[in-house]
């Protein structure tokens, strides 16, 4: 291209040059707040060429549009089943297709979101909080605050993992809205409308103190973090009196936010059971899918995989 009129080659270069090194300048800027960020979530720093190490086949949307479609499809079946207040948990037509909608959206979940298969639990889901003025010592601690949550393992209750991913991915708002003694209650909203299409649960990874589940009969897509052990209060047979087998939905257990005290933060909320003033609410302003670097996922060697919003509406 012609140079500006007046303009020796010398100073045209000169220029290039200073604009390339403010280009360069604002990209160090950018990977410090995404460093100070990572460190935030206990997760490994990332340098300039940290990525999830996810490999896709040449035509891997279209693989994965066509699992999706599966998995919307019987999803729509189930759903149909569980209509008829049959009880899935023993009935062989609903075993079945329960079987096939895992099976399908196991298959989803690798294509949509990575196959990590070294590692049984690679999905976690980093939640950025906002603390508003209300709480006890926010004069002290301020407004941040992080949980992480490791998803469970999709081996034993894939469709709802995938389910909490996909409300991950597509964040809108969300708050803790309820101080019970037993759990931290979430309202979720997300392109999630629906709840859970049946009560997948397993055995192997019961309420324990500390793990994460869908709120209600159907489940979700609001969740709870649990403060106690609630493998009675939420696992099969509870909160109602027809099947012996029901529980609330899992979906994985808290990694950091634990010992930090984060959650008893949480816990501090003003009030008791739901709480009707939104100011006394802890907001979830953020959610970040994050996945390990690599097929094997060293401890701690965790990348950012998608994150919703950062500029969230309030309402």
């Amino acid at each position: 291209p012609r140079r500006p009129k007046g303009e020796s080659p010398t100073t045209l270069r000169n220029k290039q040059q200073q604009s390339q090194q403010k280009i360069v300048g604002n990209n160090d800027k950018l990977l410090e707040t995404i460093n100070a960020a990572k460190k935030n979530a206990g997760t490994k720093p990332l340098n300039k060429e940290d990525k999830p190490n996810v490999e896709k086949p040449p035509n891997a949307a279209e693989l994965e549009a066509k699992a999706a479609q599966k998995v919307a499809q019987l999803e729509q079946s189930v759903r149909a089943i569980k209509k008829t207040g049959v009880i899935m948990e023993t009935d062989t037509e609903s075993l079945a297709l329960t079987s096939r909608l895992q099976d399908a959206t196991r298959t989803l979940i690798k294509l949509r979101y990575g196959d990590f298969p070294q590692t049984a639990t690679p999905y976690r889901i980093k939640l950025d909080l906002e603390f508003q003025s209300t709480i006890p010592d926010f004069e002290t601690k301020g407004k941040d605050g992080t949980i992480v949550i490791e998803l469970a393992p999709i081996s034993l209750i894939p469709y709802s993992v995938y389910n909490f991913l996909e409300i991950a991915r597509t964040w809108k708002n969300g708050a803790f809205h309820r101080n019970a003694g037993h759990v931290l209650q979430a309202i979720a909203r997300s392109d999630v409308k629906q709840s859970m299409p049946f009560q997948e649960y397993s055995k192997e990874y019961p309420h324990k103190k500390y793990t994460v589940g869908y709120a209600g009969r159907p489940s979700g897509p609001e969740f709870y973090l649990s403060i106690q052990d609630n493998s009675k209060n939420h696992g099969p047979g509870s909160q109602q009196d027809h099947n012996p087998y029901e529980a609330d939905c899992i979906i994985g257990t808290i990694v950091q936010g634990v010992e930090d005290g984060t959650v008893a933060r949480i816990h501090t909320m003003p009030g008791k059971e739901f709480l009707n003033d939104k100011k006394k609410w802890v907001l979830i302003r953020r959610m970040h899918i994050v996945v390990p670097k690599g097929d094997g996922g060293s401890e701690g060697e965790y990348v950012e995989f998608s994150s919703s919003p950062a500029v969230i509406p309030d309402n």
